[in-house]
């Protein structure tokens, strides 16, 4: 115990010797949390939020193109800028000015398209009277309604833009044939009655987050990165902790260390408790950023309404998990150019895959599999479920375990290969 008390001390003057690089580990993720906070904050904002420009060339002039185009004026998704002369030129310019990106999508209505569902409406309407009294109406033809995007378009928005279409076109033709059964049961009965349609759908949708909290936790920038980031800035630790012991075994440190009964494992044990603390400053003060000055930047504020002792345990795990990786990069690294180029490359591929980048939900299934390999992903697994899950430490555990089996065996292959370098 004493022994790894002097390696612990011995660990914690090197450090503090170099100012400068204890500031720029705590400062580097510190911003960087920040930053890409700022710029994924309109990612995770609901579409809603920001209107799309679009342009709509209404050509029908009737029930349908007027009803549509007053939907989609309606709704708070699009920026409309309406053409009503049947013009060839305009509606020309109009493609023209989608495709260079002044607005986002363009709709036509064709000419007609509301007197086709009318006649529909009549041709469905007279299938069920007498034969004497019926008439021969086509009710086959469909009308057709053009949208042309900017081609820069992604193809899920395009699917969202159509869904939303679709729903105000569907609403509209309802309307239209519901009043043309008005008309055909008004002429059969010879009244006259004034039906209009409710504009509220008679189904209606509840959402709810599924959280132990009532009020639910909604998934935004700063839920997403401030984990993630904190993560990513104690696997980044794996530099300094490669540096120190090469620079150890480069100085004679560990040479001189053969000579004293001190076990490889000791020095382990010290590195790791030095590191380990920097680490979970680091993991505090990025919360504290989340708390305090996020709001203030104009970001959601970090909710933590989990287990503070399951905070605790998963950010300990990481912290674990991260410098074990350090020691066994420095154990194996010949040089500190070798350790610095694969360690930060190595936490740059292991952030990448693991959803720090990006959350490994909207990753193509292949990318899932493989993302369950990396420790990050382990980590912010389990940042999520005492974030966004209410988890308790018991349920946090398996990614606890694999954070901590990764620690060990990292720790085992450093003194592995120390043990076969030096009888060798």
């Amino acid at each position: 115990m004493r022994k790894t008390i002097v390696s612990v001390k011995k660990e914690s003057i090197i450090l503090l010797r170099d100012i400068e690089g204890i500031l720029l580990i705590f400062l580097m993720p510190l911003l960087l949390v920040v930053i890409i906070a700022l710029l994924q904050h309109r990612t995770f904002q609901s579409i809603n939020e920001s209107k799309i420009p679009i342009v709509v060339a209404n050509f029908d002039n009737d029930s349908l193109g007027h009803a549509f185009t007053y939907g989609i004026k309606s709704s708070a998704m699009f920026e409309v800028t309406e053409i009503t002369t049947n013009d060839k030129d305009v509606l020309e310019k109009a493609r023209k000015d989608v495709a260079t990106g002044k607005y986002q999508i363009g709709i036509l209505i064709p000419e007609g398209a509301t007197q086709i569902i009318k006649n529909r409406a009549i041709g469905l309407i007279q299938k069920q009277l007498p034969i004497t009294i019926s008439s021969t109406i086509s009710d086959s033809t469909q009308t057709v309604i053009q949208l042309f995007f900017d081609p820069i378009t992604k193809s899920s928005f395009r699917n969202l833009v159509k869904a939303t279409l679709t729903e105000f076109a569907a609403k509209t033709e309802s309307k239209i044939i519901l009043r043309a059964y008005s008309k055909v049961i008004d002429a059969m009965t010879n009244q006259s009655s004034d039906i209009e349609y409710p504009n509220e759908s008679i189904i209606a949708f509840n959402e709810d987050l599924v959280s132990e909290y009532t009020a639910g936790i909604v998934p935004n920038a700063v839920q997403h990165n401030v984990p993630a980031w904190t993560l990513f800035g104690m696997f980044l630790i794996c530099i300094p902790i490669a540096g120190s012991i090469i620079k150890e075994r480069n100085d004679g440190c560990l040479a001189k260390l053969k000579t004293m009964p001190v076990h490889f494992s000791t020095i382990i044990a010290g590195k790791s408790f030095v590191f380990v603390i920097i680490c979970m400053l680091q993991a505090v003060f990025i919360i504290l950023v989340g708390l305090y000055l996020m709001p203030v930047l104009g970001l959601p504020k970090l909710q933590i309404y989990g287990n503070w002792g399951a905070l605790f345990v998963v950010s300990l795990a990481c912290s674990l998990a991260a410098t074990g990786y350090g020691i066994l990069i420095g154990s194996i690294a010949a040089t500190q150019i070798q350790a610095s180029t694969f360690g930060s490359i190595s936490t740059v591929i292991l952030a990448a895959i693991g959803g720090v980048w990006i959350p490994v939900i909207v990753m193509p299934n292949v990318m899932r599999r493989i993302s369950e390999i990396s420790p990050m992903n382990w980590g912010i697994q389990g940042y999520y479920d005492v974030f966004l899950r209410n988890a308790s430490t018991v349920e946090i555990m398996p990614s606890v375990l694999k954070l901590i089996t990764f620690y060990v065996c990292c720790a085992l292959l450093s003194m592995a290969f120390r043990k076969y370098n030096t009888s060798n």
